[in-house]
């Protein structure tokens, strides 16, 4: 089967951002001998920098996948550069796509709206099933953040995000809140699947020798007690308040952020202001290094804003923690606390709420050893169930080869 997957925001692991896209292209070509053409950006969103030759050097080949590395105009803030951003990905993608021999399946991902779209247009265009795959829900998200209130950009993302529901072969969902909220828009529940975030197992094995090292790439010491948050650093992700939560931790507990984004700034000044030595703000890391960094913290941090829109989230950042084993701390009600404390996992700190995470963050340090051990087996058994990349890899192929045969 010849596949065409488009992510704006996809990259491989060793390099920082959502792998996700370059994880499920890489298991088709492997392990189902899928011709895949991965469409992804120059342009890396996480660091605002173009990708270099030698990171290019440094991707595994892999027999049966090609990346397609597209030009996409630079920006530095979230501003009308950003627009232009996405709109010159989407029209390079389209533009790219139409001088290749047609795929059997095509798959494009949000956000945002306007590379699926021109995935929908390239799919008419050469006769193929088009897949629509929704990480967040646009616009519902920007506009319930205070993000978009243009009313004539609201009516045409609307607009668009009907159009591309009605028009799918196929949506595919990372959260259930997602299946739901689809769903309730008249499109057939039977259309829509749910493949959720997930970890490729094989990468990675605990290794303590690391720890230590690893803990003064952190620049906390070793009897330090250590939170980490790893991921996205902008307002979606409200880590003002868990930077403003080490007013409130012991003297001996620290929490590590690892990531870039538009809030870096502002977290960065919040801590020089308020001389909070307890809060360390590092640099994005590549997917292939995260796992070190996060297996010599103690616990791992989930923070989203208190908003409804996040409700229905399942950040990556759970299956990470959960198959490194680290007991998780959520800020976010909703789905991810269902799950956490459904699988008995971690614990809820309340959202925005900086002496409520401390408090988490105390609590947690008091587990005993046991009470830690059951965290990592029943982790690893909900990764087991839920987040095994390669099945759910396989769970998504069987997907797309059920649509192409019945077309």
């Amino acid at each position: 089967m010849r596949i065409w997957l488009a992510n704006h925001y996809a990259v491989p692991p060793n390099i920082a951002g959502i792998t996700r896209h370059y994880e499920l292209a890489r298991e088709w070509a492997q392990e189902e001998e899928a011709e895949v053409t991965l469409f992804l950006s120059k342009f890396v969103h996480p660091r605002r920098t173009f990708i270099t030759e030698a990171e290019k050097e440094g991707i595994e080949k892999v027999k049966g996948l090609k990346l397609n590395w597209l030009w996409s105009f630079p920006h530095k803030q979230n501003d009308f550069r950003r627009i232009i951003n996405m709109g010159s990905f989407a029209v390079v993608f389209f533009l790219a796509g139409l001088l290749k021999k047609k795929p059997d399946v095509l798959i494009a991902s949000s956000p945002h709206l306007f590379t699926a779209f021109a995935g929908w247009m390239l799919a008419k265009l050469k006769g193929c099933p088009f897949v629509l795959e929704v990480r967040d829900l646009w616009p519902d998200s920007l506009i319930k953040m205070g993000g978009l209130n243009n009313k004539h950009v609201v009516k045409l993302l609307t607009w668009m995000e009907s159009f591309l529901y009605r028009n799918a072969d196929k949506i595919i969902v990372l959260t259930e809140h997602q299946r739901t909220f689809i769903a309730d828009k008249g499109i057939d529940p039977n259309k829509i699947d749910l493949i959720p975030n997930g970890i490729v197992v094989s990468s990675w094995q605990p290794n303590p020798e690391k720890r230590t090292a690893f803990r003064r790439k952190m620049g906390v010491t070793e009897d330090q007690f250590v939170a980490i948050y790893t991921g996205a650093h902008g307002p979606a992700n409200a880590l003002e308040y868990v930077v403003k939560a080490g007013r409130h931790l012991k003297p001996d507990t620290a929490i590590v952020l690892i990531g870039d984004g538009p809030e870096k700034e502002k977290l960065q000044q919040i801590k020089q202001e308020e001389g909070l030595d307890n809060i360390h703000l590092l640099d994005p890391v590549p997917k292939s290094e995260i796992f070190d960094y996060t297996y010599a913290a103690d616990c791992g941090i989930i923070s989203l804003a208190d908003n409804e829109v996040f409700r229905g989230a399942r950040p990556n950042k759970l299956f990470d923690y959960t198959f490194i084993g680290l007991p998780i701390i959520s800020t976010v009600d909703g789905e991810v606390r269902e799950i956490v404390e459904k699988n008995q996992v971690g614990v809820f700190a309340g959202a925005e709420n900086p002496q409520g995470l401390a408090e988490a963050i105390e609590r947690v340090r008091s587990f005993s050893d046991q009470e830690r051990e059951e965290i990592k087996r029943r982790g690893r058994e909900y990764i087991d169930r839920e987040g095994d990349r390669k099945k759910l890899a396989h769970r998504f192929y069987n997907i797309l080869r059920e649509l192409v045969n019945r077309k």
